[in-house]
């Protein structure tokens, strides 16, 4: 019997290829600047698939549970750095079918009717990026699964980056930085939060804070990507 895993890396390769119809429009990849006629050449989408979990639900328990799709390191790394700061925004799309394709072949049980918030940016430094990593990973997971776009979750306050701080001073940057703004959301419904990297959860848990404030059932956050030291 073939790997589940495999069918679902196999999915996204056929989906990929079957928009790459006119071979001379071919691009460079971004990561090792080769042809490829998909996003990445065909050595590095190897690269990443060897970064993949083969178990990416494993973290799907606690009071708020985790869906990763591979492991924040090597190529995988690497192309998340050249999606946020180089806008290489098709790498966006691969990660939103990935995990969209790892979320279909080892789904959680959670209710049909999935509401998906990604991550939001505050808007200095969407103005300054052009575009939210976590938005077109989450508009492509959509459209893959059929779940439900949402974007009334905003960043009101600016906040520094998150990378290395301890763990309470990443609470701290994120305590009341987030809001739902002209939400249509209501009490009952169910949402998954979206975003590119994991590492300690503080900024996913300040979300949920808000969301379950207004009585709205937070399933649990589906990311990209998990850092080594939450393993």
């Amino acid at each position: 019997m073939s790997n589940p895993w495999h069918r679902s890396i196999g999915n996204i390769t056929t989906a990929l290829k079957n928009r790459t119809l006119n071979l001379f429009l071919k691009s460079n990849c971004p990561l090792c600047d080769r042809a490829a006629a998909l996003v990445f050449c065909q050595y590095c989408q190897r690269q990443i698939q060897e970064c993949q979990l083969t178990k990416p639900a494993q973290y799907w328990q606690g009071d708020l549970p985790l869906f990763a799709w591979g492991k924040y390191e090597g190529a995988i790394k690497r192309s998340i750095g050249k999606l946020k700061y180089d806008g290489h925004r098709s790498i966006g799309d691969f990660y939103g079918e990935a995990l969209a394709a790892g979320w279909q072949t080892f789904a959680p049980v959670v209710p049909t009717k999935l509401i998906v918030l990604p991550v939001p940016l505050h808007p200095d430094k969407l103005a300054s990026r052009g575009f939210n990593q976590a938005e077109l990973i989450a508009r492509k997971f959509c459209q893959m699964t059929g779940a439900k776009l949402d974007l009334s979750l905003h960043r009101t306050r600016s906040t520094v980056a998150q990378f290395g701080l301890s763990k309470s001073a990443r609470q701290e940057n994120v305590e009341g930085a987030f809001a739902l703004v002209n939400s249509s959301l209501k009490p009952g419904d169910t949402v998954s939060i979206v975003d590119d990297i994991y590492t300690t959860g503080s900024t996913v848990r300040a979300i949920a804070s808000v969301l379950r404030s207004q009585q709205i059932n937070v399933c649990g956050v589906a990311v990209v990507a998990i850092t080594e030291r939450d393993n």
